[in-house]
């Protein structure tokens, strides 16, 4: 009885310590993953994949007579999404036009006007040269009795008078002249006004066409035949693919050995840890999520409860891991970031973001502005 007792206690014994044999194994091999790989990197699953989601808006007020696209589809930069129809700002168009024409028309008159106001101006010093060198004839031959005092009288009062019309004269020519004066039918301010307009309608006509202005993914269409838009109005989003990024909300407790330049090891909800992405922290937002809110906190009323914030940070990823496994704005990511690896990383002032070429330049409207100012061309020679 005693040896069975003795038996059973050492095979407890054994147990006991058998089981604190790997805890102690499970402790240790802890305690050396948090000092080689838990403690030199940060751990986050508050992280999404953002892009550009650029808005597609109504540039001109009117009608939609026709919708080329439907939503997932992918265009092209300047592929036409709709059409308004262009009957309104066509006959804008043409009324701008008259009007060009007829502001050129009527400045020809002004110009005119000048010459003729000059013309006769000169004929009245003219005339007024003239009784002058009279009245002295006349003066000189009065002595003599050849002369009349009344016809001298006579040609005096004709120079007063000649000398108000002159000044009369004078004034018109100085009205005309501030229409026209030191311009041409090119750049008078009349002309100008009225090319301006012609600019303006110019460019409401050609944006009844409304094109995607990146290349990307159609999303939101909210565009149908017969709907009344607006200038502003979003009718159409498009999403590229081929330029996203990460932004990681990192505890502010967790931010003290953060860089740009960094490495990161991020896996999608979407793919699973089956897809490993390897990115960059390029850098950090300059403040607190809380600090960009739509509303911020106001600590200092109220009953104050501490909440430990998050900084976001913008990891970049690499476009060949993107090709191969295409992502979404707004999927959920889990980011590692290497804070051990310092290698290339800067301070905190010294972020590595560059703002890409390629969907932050749009190029869709650049000849707009070069027809309209050739078809004012056309019209002020056509006119002049």
């Amino acid at each position: 009885m005693v040896e069975e007792i003795s038996q059973t206690s050492n095979r407890t014994h054994r147990k006991y310590l058998l089981v604190g044999l790997v805890l102690a194994s499970l402790l240790m091999g802890w305690a050396v993953w948090w000092v080689l790989i838990g403690s030199q990197r940060i751990c986050t699953n508050d992280a999404y994949v953002e892009g550009n989601i650029t808005p597609v808006q109504a540039q001109s007020a009117g009608t939609i007579r026709h919708v080329y696209v439907e939503s997932t589809e992918y265009v092209r930069a300047g592929t036409i999404l709709a059409s308004l129809q262009g009957d309104r700002s066509l006959l804008a168009l043409q009324a701008s036009e008259a009007a060009l024409g007829r502001t050129v028309r009527q400045l020809r008159q002004e110009f005119a006007a000048v010459h003729e106001i000059q013309g006769k101006l000169r004929a009245q010093q003219a005339q007024l040269g003239k009784l002058r060198d009279d009245l002295q004839r006349y003066r000189r031959a009065a002595g003599s009795g050849a002369i009349a005092a009344i016809q001298i009288a006579n040609t005096g009062q004709d120079m007063a008078a000649l000398q108000a019309e002159m000044a009369a004269t004078q004034a018109k020519l100085q009205a005309a002249q501030a229409l026209v004066g030191g311009t041409t039918l090119q750049n008078n301010p009349q002309v100008r006004a009225a090319v301006a307009e012609l600019e303006r309608r110019y460019i409401d006509w050609a944006r009844r066409d409304l094109r995607a202005p990146v290349s990307g993914f159609v999303a939101q269409r909210s565009a149908y035949p017969g709907l009344m838009v607006h200038p502003g109005e979003r009718l159409f989003t498009i999403v590229p693919l081929d330029d996203l990024w990460v932004v990681a909300n990192v505890k502010e407790t967790e931010m003290a050995h953060l860089r740009p330049g960094q490495p990161v090891r991020l896996e999608s909800y979407y793919y699973g840890s089956r897809v490993l992405y390897h990115g960059v922290v390029q850098g950090l937002v300059p403040g607190a999520g809380s600090a960009f809110a739509v509303l911020p906190p106001e600590n200092a009323t109220g009953n104050y409860i501490h909440i430990v914030e998050r900084v976001p940070i913008r990891i970049a990823l690499l476009p060949a891991e993107l090709r191969r496994h295409p992502l979404r704005p707004g999927l959920s990511m889990i980011a590692r970031i290497a804070i051990h690896d310092a290698k290339g990383a800067k301070t905190v002032l010294q972020p590595i973001t560059k703002t890409p070429t390629r969907g932050y330049r749009m190029q869709i409207y650049a000849g707009e502005l070069a027809q309209a100012r050739h078809l004012a061309r056309a019209i002020i020679a056509k006119n002049a």
